[in-house]
């Protein structure tokens, strides 16, 4: 399997994370970016939750945005085989406000120490794609550790979304959709997130690569899809849009433990 794939190792079957007495409670805060006068207006408290607290209420939160956004969909049903004039590419942001599962992410509190025991770099790969923690249902929940100039290749999202935060460094992300006339992907979007940034991407907002586009810095981030694919399309040619490879969704450790 060369680092061009998106799969890192053979496949295991993943399980579900048991986190008993590894994580510690936080101090109740604000929101990020809340100032006096809104507080004044507003009595609205967030809770930061851990990690362990994050994994026990994602599939509730999945199900109650699943069932928030029933009739709400009809753009996805849309294919990405139009050129970047015929599209709107506005929808770029890390989630919008009635996003259930993007305001539960922005919550989640977590310190390096409760992620760094899922942290596995390998030197011979482009990245590692560590399993945090999955249901099997709604959720599946991985560290994927970057090394310095590498990326992934062009890939599809045959889920309801992935949502993605930088833990530690940075990376860069482009964005493409199909142009059908001339058989390739356009680049319609390119952005570089920093430690804490959050970014959301479903298909109809087009396919993307993600990658570390520092020279001698490593890069951490954690990716929620929801629900739990298998295999994924990926382009490693962007002027053969209509040649694209299948990859298997495969781990480099599961809970912690190299496979």
């Amino acid at each position: 399997m060369s680092d061009s794939e998106l799969s890192t190792s053979p496949s295991s079957v993943a399980s579900i994370l048991n986190v008993s007495n590894f994580f510690s409670k936080k101090e109740t805060t604000r929101f990020a970016g809340s100032d006096d006068e809104s507080s004044k207006k507003s009595d609205s408290f967030v809770t930061p939750i851990d990690l362990r607290e994050f994994i026990r209420l994602l599939p509730d939160t999945i199900r109650k945005a699943q069932k928030a956004d029933q009739g709400s969909n009809l753009a996805d049903e849309e294919s990405l085989t139009v050129f970047e004039g015929e599209r709107n590419t506005s929808d770029v942001a890390s989630g919008v406000q009635e996003d259930h599962i993007a305001a539960l992410f922005r919550r989640l509190d977590v310190t390096r120490s409760e992620w760094e025991r899922f942290e596995f770099f390998d030197p011979t790969r482009n990245y590692t794609r560590n399993l945090i923690s999955t249901d099997g249902d709604t959720y599946t929940l991985i560290l994927l550790c970057w090394n310095a100039g590498k990326e992934s290749p062009i890939h599809d999202h045959p889920c309801d979304g992935c949502w993605m935060r930088i833990l530690e460094g940075s990376v860069r992300e482009c964005r493409y959709v199909q142009d059908k006339d001339e058989d390739k992907l356009v680049c319609i979007h390119d952005e570089l997130y920093r430690e804490g940034d959050m970014a959301y991407i479903k298909d109809s907002m087009g396919y993307h690569k993600v990658g570390n586009p520092t020279k001698d810095v490593p890069a951490v981030t954690m990716h929620l899809y929801s629900p739990p694919f298998q295999c994924c399309k990926i382009w490693l040619d962007p002027a053969h849009a209509s040649q694209p490879s299948n990859s298997r969704m495969c781990y480099y450790s599961n809970n912690g433990r190299m496979i």
